[in-house]
């Protein structure tokens, strides 16, 4: 088997962050990848081309680069990005976050192991600053039935933890853009594609949520993208309509909730538990 790392940058990302986050998924790991897909989704900063530079450094036959002319969107950039991956399976990654040193071990073992896993995902610890502070987990089910069942109401998958079989990516027509919600598209389109999913119950990445997160949350995009999400959900009958006004009316919530609200939600109920983490 062979396995890709396919992450996206975009002109707004942090050099320095962008730095770590290579260093992670490469020197840091104890299982390498066979081959590292970046895609620019548009132009990019010369700070930014430095690292991306630096980092190819003697490794240009596995770490392969495609600029983009414009900014497409995540979901856009992903699927040109998938299309450059040759590997069997395609573990993604983000930008401004960081693989546990063990994370490409572990996931590979498994789906090694289990072979009818289509995509494997893991918790993720989340920090604002420092990987010193206490993080917070989003904690997802393990189990496929519980997966499909979290689906119907929120996104079961930890996108930039996850490792994707390519053949069932392609199979279910892979990303699309879908307003700040590419992945959990994705992942209702291969539920009904019949996919299977799967978690390990283990924080193997580490996600900044410094960096505008709550902002994000709150982008009223999320509005219309979950709207396609209830109408997509309602004609594979994985909900019944009052099921999609349930849902339609905790986003419009959540959405308008002002931030300093938002981080107690996450914190008390979005949220499983702490743990420092030692970071080597």
């Amino acid at each position: 088997m062979k396995y890709s790392v396919l992450m996206s940058v975009y002109k707004k990302d942090s050099p320095e962050y962008l730095a770590v986050a290579l260093r992670s998924i490469y020197e840091k790991q104890t299982r390498k990848p066979d081959e590292i897909i970046v895609i620019s989704d548009g132009p990019l900063t010369e700070a930014l081309h430095d690292v991306l530079k630096n980092f190819q450094k003697n490794k240009e036959d596995f770490v392969k680069y495609y600029f983009l002319k414009k900014n497409m969107g995540l979901g856009e950039a992903l699927r040109i990005g998938t299309q450059k991956c040759t590997g069997d399976y395609i573990l993604r990654m983000d930008a401004d976050d960081i693989s546990e040193k063990t994370r490409f071990e572990k996931q590979i073992k498994y789906v090694e192991t289990h072979p009818e896993i289509d995509v494997l995902g893991t918790d993720i610890a989340e920090f604002e600053r420092s990987l010193k502070e206490n993080m917070r987990l989003r904690v997802c089910p393990d189990k496929h039935v519980d997966i499909v069942k979290m689906a119907k109401k929120r996104n079961p998958m930890n996108h930039v933890s996850v490792c994707i079989k390519k053949e069932a990516l392609m199979k279910c027509g892979g990303y699309e853009n879908v307003l700040l919600l590419e992945d959990y598209y994705l992942w209702l389109k291969m539920i009904v594609a019949g996919c299977r999913f799967a978690n390990l119950h283990e924080a193997l990445v580490w996600v900044r949520i410094g960096n505008g997160f709550h902002l994000k949350q709150g982008s009223k995009q999320r509005i219309q993208g979950w709207r396609v999400l209830q109408n997509y959900m309602l004609a594979h009958k994985l909900i019944n309509k009052f099921e999609a006004k349930m849902n339609m009316l905790y986003i419009y919530i959540f959405v308008n909730t002002p931030p300093v609200i938002k981080r107690g939600i996450y914190a008390m109920c979005l949220r499983k538990r702490r743990k420092k983490y030692k970071i080597e």
